[in-house]
């Protein structure tokens, strides 16, 4: 997920200095949940962490998964389009309906 990270933060910076109409708002929405799902997951093959000793083991299943995403897919909305609520709310709409 970090290469996802870096390729989706390296193109986006060489799409806008090219000049190409692309916004910002689809890459931050996808950058949040890529932390959100990283974050639920609690370890890292890139880094070599694994925290199965922790609380963190709770969050490994579908369900908080899907809830960590979405709420890093409302954070990059929020930051894209300077609407904490508006964050909210999309993803209360469409992102914990999958």
């Amino acid at each position: 997920r970090i290469k996802t990270l870096f390729a989706k933060a390296t193109g986006v910076v060489f799409a806008v200095a090219g000049g190409l109409p692309v916004g910002k708002e689809g890459p931050m929405i996808h950058t949040g949940a890529i932390m959100g799902a990283g974050l639920s997951q609690g370890k890292s093959s890139t880094f070599g962490c694994d925290t199965r000793w922790s609380k963190i083991m709770a969050f490994r299943n579908d369900m908080e998964k899907r809830d960590f995403i979405a709420c890093g897919a409302a954070a990059g909305v929020a930051a894209a389009f300077g609407a904490p609520l508006g964050g909210v709310m999309f993803i209360l709409e469409e992102g914990a309906s999958w």
